[in-house]
């Protein structure tokens, strides 16, 4: 009987492993789409009347491109890692993603100086992981 359930716990393992790697390649093309959007929209953008209201629409239209190409970077790392992404590699991700939030981000002092704070804790993060969790980790599949 132990072995019965043993079998069934492994084929429904299996099952629930596929239909998460099936799903996250559709979540990967829909990003190839939001991707080559942006770059479509970047593109009008580009031609469009100066303007500083136009300015800020292109800066945020390529910060967004960099995030929509961050997270296919990560579904990529994911996909040929069978699901598995270092967690240096998340780390980096949020201190990419915060850092593109504070070129865009200037209406309070305060607020700034929260995403600054939380870029320099995801840093520390970093640097733990590497000297202290993951000393002999000489791969660059996180960055």
């Amino acid at each position: 009987m132990k072995n019965f359930f043993n079998h069934i716990e492994l084929k429904f393992a299996n099952l629930l492993s596929k239909i998460s790697f099936m799903l996250l390649m559709v979540v990967g093309l829909l990003m190839v789409y939001f991707l080559f959007r942006e770059v479509y929209n970047l593109v009008l953008l580009a031609f469009l009347s100066e303007s500083e209201v136009h300015y800020y629409d292109i800066l945020e239209s390529i910060l967004s491109f960099f995030i929509f190409f961050e997270f296919l970077t990560l579904i990529i790392t994911s996909l040929r890692n069978k699901g598995h992404v270092s967690l240096i590699f998340l780390l980096s991700l949020g201190i990419t993603s915060l850092i593109r939030l504070l070129l865009t981000y200037h209406e309070r002092l305060v607020g700034v100086l929260l995403i600054a704070s939380a870029i320099l804790i995801l840093i520390i993060g970093v640097f733990v992981l590497k000297k202290f969790v993951f000393p002999n980790d000489d791969t660059a599949d996180y960055f």
